[in-house]
């Protein structure tokens, strides 16, 4: 039977959005995070679809209406006769472990989230952190993250690592640099570390010791090079504030003489000692990064923070926390997420309960089993015409703006929305220089049944309010 001849009965999500540019439309299904771009005629189809409107006579020779049909329901824009997807409740196993080893740090950087400085009486012992890996093992967690405060500060750290790479786990450390002095150290880390993240912030001194201390620079920088020399290709984590987010060209060229995978670049939030610090990064810092990211050919190793899904269908119920990963800190407590560890996140402690007593906790499992589809946790995402793809973001950024691990930041949800969407018209081969011309009509989400503009699209403006409406 042909997909005509079934018009009326296929199955229509009721809040298509599209976007418009240069005779084109970037049609996407909210329930799905399913896209694909269509020309006007194409998209005269598709309205006449949701509309209950007849379709288009076959015979005028403008569009082939079958086709745009089979190519609406190969994108999952709509559903077949009886073909509605269902929902799933997520139950995750858990992947990743992150693991501060101690909350010791040499750097008293006033964004840090962990406002780690010393080490804390009643650290995890070697015998306990073994014993911790182990657990993770026996429970088929594939990647162990070391971090701190300064993991290098914990004489036993890789001792702890090696063994992790033993049970077959994956040992990621991530650190600012500064301890890594000698050939020896660097082959060591080279020897057991599959990943190694490096903090950097500012391609030069005087940027980078802004917030690190004086001298960091040329002790980070002499043990990126040691990481290189010893086969090591680091990660760069980079913090941006309002303070260096016009030097991203300098980071840049920092990183242009050394072998790194990528530069990821996390934009500051209110965790932390950086509740207190000072920067307030706002929406025209987001646009400068966005910007470079589109048009700068510098850029080619950035990656911006927040949403990145680039194929149609790539549906995320939620950030992941509680679920795919779990946070134990120094004193061997389990939290969801390292940036999410208020007293009433705390699952347990490893000293009292076996690790997989503690992942079945209720407060980890109300975090994994909500998403944006069900549950009580993630309802401000229901309306959202990028809730499938972007998964709620990252909760503990909302909570910095909120106060509430479920409730979303306003100002947040409009960067997240930004990101995805000029993240798919990239994907579709859209040059960056016309999205910093034509944003506003680009990015600017119209219902298909009506046209009119999507009705959460300017919840950011609602004056007084950092939350977002509950819906219904």
């Amino acid at each position: 039977m042909k997909l005509l001849e079934q018009w009326y009965d296929l199955i229509v999500p009721e809040d298509l959005v599209y976007f418009r540019h240069s005779g084109r439309r970037l049609v996407t299904n909210p329930e799905l995070a399913a896209w694909c771009v269509l020309t006007e005629p194409e998209s005269a189809v598709l309205e006449a679809l949701v509309r209950g409107q007849a379709p288009p006579s076959p015979g005028d020779g403008s569009v082939d209406v079958e086709r745009v049909l089979a190519t609406l329901v190969l994108k999952w824009i709509v559903y077949l006769p009886g073909h509605r997807p269902a929902v799933r409740h997520p139950e995750p196993d858990l992947t990743t472990v992150y693991y501060a080893i101690t909350d010791g740090c040499n750097l008293r950087c006033p964004y840090c989230y962990a406002s780690s400085e010393k080490c804390l009486p009643g650290e995890l012992t070697t015998e306990e952190s073994l014993d911790l890996v182990d657990q993770a093992a026996d429970m088929g967690v594939r990647q162990f993250i070391f971090t701190g405060g300064e993991p290098m500060l914990r004489k036993d750290l890789f001792e702890v690592a090696a063994h992790a790479r033993a049970r077959g786990l994956t040992t990621n450390m991530i650190t600012n640099g500064t301890m890594i002095r000698t050939p020896e150290t660097a082959r060591r880390i080279a020897e057991i570390f599959g990943t190694v993240t490096v903090s950097i912030d500012g391609g030069t001194a005087e940027i980078h010791e802004r917030t690190r201390g004086k001298g960091t620079f040329a002790r980070t920088g002499k043990g990126l090079g040691l990481l290189n020399e010893a086969g090591v290709v680091p990660v760069i984590n980079h913090v941006v504030t309002p303070e260096n987010v016009d030097a991203l060209e300098k980071v840049c060229a920092f990183v242009d003489d050394l072998k790194v995978r990528r530069v990821r670049l996390m934009y500051h939030s209110d965790l932390g000692r950086a509740a207190t610090d000072g920067y307030d990064f706002g929406w025209l810092d987001f646009q400068k990064i966005q910007e470079f990211f589109w048009v700068n050919p510098m850029a080619d190793k950035l990656l911006p923070d927040g949403p990145r899904a680039a194929k149609p269908c790539s549906i995320r119920g939620n950030c992941g926390m509680g679920g795919n990963e779990i946070y134990v800190n120094s004193l061997g407590d389990v939290y969801p997420c390292k940036l999410v560890t208020e007293p009433v996140h705390k699952a347990g402690n490893v000293r009292q309960r076996p690790l997989a007593e503690l992942f079945a906790a209720p407060v980890l499992a109300d975090m994994r089993t909500n998403s944006v589809f069900s549950g009580e946790n993630l309802k401000d995402c229901r309306r959202c015409y990028i809730r499938a793809a972007c998964g709620g973001g990252c909760r503990a950024y909302h909570m910095a703006e909120t106060g509430d691990v479920h409730r979303n930041g306003r100002h947040l949800c409009r960067m997240l929305r930004h990101s995805m969407i000029s993240n798919w018209w990239r994907a579709t081969g859209v040059d960056g220089r016309q999205l910093v011309e034509h944003q506003e009509e680009m990015l600017r989400p119209h219902l298909v049944r009506d046209d009119t503009v999507h009705p959460v699209y300017e919840d950011w403006k609602t004056a007084g309010r950092r939350l977002l409406p509950l819906v219904d």
